[in-house]
């Protein structure tokens, strides 16, 4: 509700207010907003849906049927002349049957034994869950492309940032160069040089905000939210994750693994349900009729040119030759298993592969926050010195320069560290099959 309701209001106030999103609320709205997910979380109830009607099967099946026929000419049959009292002929047309034919009835049916239809309902069951599991799927896909969303809005905000620092820092070297090139002391080539750099600093500000805009955009269509919403992402990197709890142990629960396991039990009582079909079926019936017939319409309401009739027993049916339809289906299905079984084999091999190397860069990762978190603190220093040097003219621009350029490196590199980490994060949790329990949890 709480999320329903900031998605009311961002619709609301789009033009008027920005709103702070983190990457929990970002993943919440998400989840509850996102319309391919609400599309695909119909598929749960179709699936229900399902199984409800293989149970049908079991249920007494009633009919109620009426017609109606004129016969424009009546039907003959040739009969013995000695039985209608004409024995010097041998045989005479004789019609039978009336004009007018009005009947009614009830027919009901129910299964007895039928070992395919109850086969039918296990799969229709298995397939709520597969469903289930495909929808569990779809979400984990939606929460990852949220959240490396996020931190792509977050690594172009830290590159807008820095390119602004190094803008800043581009100008103020220019106004002492200025000083110095109206001084005579320094030339007009490299005075024009340093305002060359500084408008292709501008040109980088002006592309990234045109990235930016793109990658908020389409986070804002992951959310749910109208293009005109304004909102502003939370800027929360800083913080280094640990190590993961319980890494590498949950495979067996990734939901794609798990997936494979349930296409193969499916597909097992596919084969199951074929056997079954050659099993004989026996269901009872009940028919009730009520017909008339007669020569005038005048007669349909009279009682006299009525009867009743009704039956009740009990069908047997043995399958005895298909053309060999159930025994190439046989096959096709026992190829087919074979298919999920060398599938599910390579998922679990594929798991394994995606949390070593998840798990590795993860590490890597933290190391590297660290190394370059140190790394710009010098370069600072170095930087501070270089621009005091500079102004006491102790050294040259070429030097101030290049540890401009090295800072600015170092701030870039200390940034995409600082996203590294957090994008490995939810890849590590995304391969260990733990994104929708506790990397949600840990946000």
């Amino acid at each position: 509700m709480p999320v329903l309701l900031l998605a009311g209001f961002l619709h609301g106030s789009a033009k008027s207010q920005t709103t702070s999103i983190t990457i929990r609320s970002a993943i919440d709205m998400a989840l509850a907003n996102n319309y391919t997910l609400k599309a695909d979380s119909l598929n749960n109830q179709v699936a229900r849906d399902k199984v409800s009607i293989a149970k049908a099967d079991f249920l007494p099946q009633v009919n109620f049927y009426n017609k109606m026929e004129y016969n424009a000419a009546l039907p003959s049959q040739m009969l013995p002349g000695n039985v209608i009292g004409q024995p010097e002929k041998d045989l005479i047309p004789v019609q039978f049957g009336t004009r007018y034919v009005m009947g009614s009835g009830i027919e009901a049916t129910q299964n007895i034994i039928k070992r395919s239809s109850r086969l039918q309902v296990a799969a229709a069951e298995l397939n709520t869950g597969i469903t289930q599991t495909r929808h569990l799927l779809n979400r984990e896909d939606l929460v990852y492309q949220v959240a490396t969303g996020y931190y792509d809005l977050l690594a172009t905000t830290e590159k807008i940032n820095t390119t602004k620092k190094d803008y800043s820092n581009i100008r103020e070297i220019e106004q002492i160069a200025k000083t110095q090139f109206e001084s005579g002391v320094l030339k007009r080539i490299d005075f024009e040089s340093l305002q060359i750099n500084a408008a292709n600093i501008q040109s980088q500000l002006d592309q990234l905000q045109t990235t930016y805009n793109q990658q908020l955009a389409y986070f804002k269509y992951l959310l749910g939210l109208p293009t005109n919403a304004v909102v502003s992402i939370n800027n929360d990197i800083t913080r280094i994750p640990g190590l993961m709890q319980n890494g590498g142990t949950r495979l067996w629960e990734r939901e794609d693994v798990h997936l494979y396991r349930q296409l193969i039990e499916s597909k097992e009582l596919e084969v199951k349900t074929i056997k079954a079909e050659r099993m004989p079926a026996v269901n009872a019936f009940f028919r009730f009729n009520y017909q008339s017939q007669f020569n005038q319409p005048g007669d349909a309401i009279k009682s006299d040119y009525g009867f009743k009739s009704s039956t009740v027993g009990i069908n047997t049916s043995i399958p005895l030759f298909d053309g060999y339809r159930r025994r190439n289906r046989m096959h096709v299905a026992k190829v087919e298993l074979q298919q999920l079984q060398f599938q599910n084999e390579q998922q679990q091999q594929l798991a394994s592969t995606e949390w070593v190397s998840a798990s590795e860069t993860l590490n890597n990762d933290r190391q590297q926050v660290l190394i370059t978190r140190e790394n710009l603190v010098l370069a600072e220093k170095v930087y501070t010195s270089r621009k005091a040097l500079y102004s006491e003219g102790v050294t040259t621009l070429i030097e101030l320069l290049d540890a401009e350029r090295e800072l600015s490196q170092s701030r870039n590199l200390h940034t995409q560290s600082l996203i590294n980490v957090q994008t490995s994060l939810v890849k590590a949790h995304k391969a260990n099959g733990t994104l929708l329990t506790e990397f949600v949890k840990s946000i």
